[in-house]
């Protein structure tokens, strides 16, 4: 028998030797670096904790921006109730549709009162919409010396809340005419689908454009918008099917609780898509890739990548942070790698 010791090294070495030809596997192959190197940022960035802000933030939001989004119908089409009561059902989710008719009705008749109540949902539902806005430019790695100030942020996030309104309606009127359209259900089914990806393709460009504290080309925008629609239409499409499923299911373990925690799970599975929508945006647009598995051997998007998580934390207007990486070994570099290869 061998020594413990002899084996354990000759364990590490393969391990190594593994680590070392899957490195050099996914530098060489761009669709394989490129993967690796969002899920890399994905966790340089705290994805999950981003992700996680955003499901919070957009719980609290929801009920407050669907509650508007059914005050303006429901003003606007006073006179027809049927063609209301389709369209409520074709924005408002199945579970909360009672909910949601039932504070509208409680809503003062005042002018003066309701537009006080008005004023007030739209500031309750801005609360998804900052968390969108620090989750964007935390991707896009914005030095907090440039990012913006109090009421430029807030103009920029209450509109953002009037653009998530504008997108929900639109979306629920989409619904509401391809249903009535003549054809297969199927047909019609999908048609709404596609105007939904296009409803939400174009308002997350130019959420993204709004939020950001950053001059940006909408190419540039265009690798996050279009995964992050296909997720939003998706999650919005499934949601009416798949909502009443998980809360039947989390019954007996919730109870009471079983439709907060079905909400929460599918809000969070969008907002981590939404997540790695931003990452795959952010990393082209700084050429993140290819990133090393190996810490010892980093590429020169780790130091762009490095350089970038470094530089966010600039906060004021001439404080500038550079990041160095030493050479572990003196023989093979003759001097550190400066974060100026990030620029």
């Amino acid at each position: 028998m061998g020594c413990p010791c002899a084996r354990r090294g000759a364990a590490l070495t393969a391990a190594h030797l593994i680590v070392e030809r899957l490195d050099r596997l996914q530098q060489r192959h761009a669709v394989v670096g490129f993967a690796y190197a969002v899920a890399r940022k994905y966790a340089d960035d705290g994805g999950g904790r981003e992700a996680a802000l955003v499901t919070y933030y957009g719980f609290l939001s929801i009920f407050p921006v669907l509650l508007l989004a059914v005050t303006a119908v429901s003003k606007v089409l006073a006179r027809y109730p049927e063609l209301r009561h389709r369209l409520v059902s074709a924005t408002v989710p199945p579970s909360l549709q009672s909910t949601v008719d039932s504070a509208v009705s409680h809503i003062p008749t005042s002018p003066l009162a309701v537009a006080a109540g008005l004023i007030s949902l739209l500031l309750s539902g801005t609360g998804v919409v900052f968390s969108a806005y620090q989750t964007l430019n935390h991707l896009a790695a914005v030095p907090l010396r440039q990012r913006a100030g109090i009421v430029s942020r807030c103009v920029r996030v209450v509109i953002g809340v009037i653009l998530m309104l504008l997108a929900v309606v639109t979306v629920g009127a989409l619904t509401v005419v391809t249903a009535a359209l003549p054809g297969l259900p199927v047909a019609s089914r999908a048609t709404a689908a596609l105007g939904s990806y296009a409803v939400a393709f174009v308002v997350l460009l130019l959420m993204a454009r709004l939020l950001l504290d950053r001059p940006v080309a909408m190419r540039t925008l265009l690798p996050a918008a279009a995964p992050g629609a296909a997720a939003v239409t998706i999650t919005f499409n499934a949601g009416a099917t798949v909502l009443p499923g998980l809360i039947r299911r989390a019954g007996p373990v919730y109870g009471g609780f079983a439709t907060v925690a079905a909400m929460f799970t599918l809000l969070f599975l969008l907002s981590l898509a939404l997540v790695y929508a931003g990452e795959i945006a952010a990393v082209r647009a700084a050429r993140l890739w290819p990133r090393a598995l190996r810490v010892t051997h980093p590429t020169r998007a780790d130091v762009r990548a490095l350089a970038l998580l470094a530089q966010e934390q600039e906060r004021l207007p001439d404080e500038r942070i550079e990041s160095t990486l030493l050479p572990r070994d003196p023989e093979r570099a003759s001097g550190p790698v400066q974060s100026d290869q990030a620029g």
